[in-house]
């Protein structure tokens, strides 16, 4: 990454974008921006209730930044397609997209658990599929 870059002067290129973070620790922030960056991951999921509690939802062709758990930017990605989904309704080829795993009880197995950490699991809970493309790699994880 661009020493002192912040925020401020990627939005100065990129006006509506939001801010957001992949996994929920800094570990599996690190692996999954790494997938990103692979060109592995191209797709991700949010729940509704992440929304609830703040989450910016995604926009069919918006910028957004991409910040690891430091809040540094990372990437800038553009949303490309949404779908409205429930986890019981997820389909391989949506949660394959998704880079993580290579079956789609893989994808259960680990989502499951993510969103039990979250304490917003259940079967028939909303999700938004997100497809989307890397429009800018601001570095590494972390600075030289």
């Amino acid at each position: 990454m661009v020493r002192g870059m912040r925020v401020e002067d990627i939005r100065a290129r990129y006006r509506d974008a939001e801010t957001y973070r992949f996994g929920d620790s800094p570990a599996l922030s690190d692996a999954l921006l790494a997938l990103v960056r692979s060109g592995r991951k191209r797709a991700t999921c949010t729940a509704i209730a992440e929304l609830a509690a703040g989450e910016a939802e995604p926009v069919v062709g918006r910028c957004d930044i991409v910040l690891d758990f430091e809040d540094r930017p990372q990437l800038v990605t553009r949303t490309l397609e949404l779908r409205r989904t429930t986890f019981a309704e997820m389909t391989e080829e949506m949660a394959l997209m998704e880079g993580e795993d290579e079956t789609l009880a893989g994808w259960r197995a680990g989502h499951e658990r993510y969103y039990r950490r979250a304490g917003i699991f259940a079967p028939d809970m909303a999700l938004i599929w997100e497809r989307f493309e890397v429009v800018e790699d601001l570095g590494g994880a972390h600075d030289a």
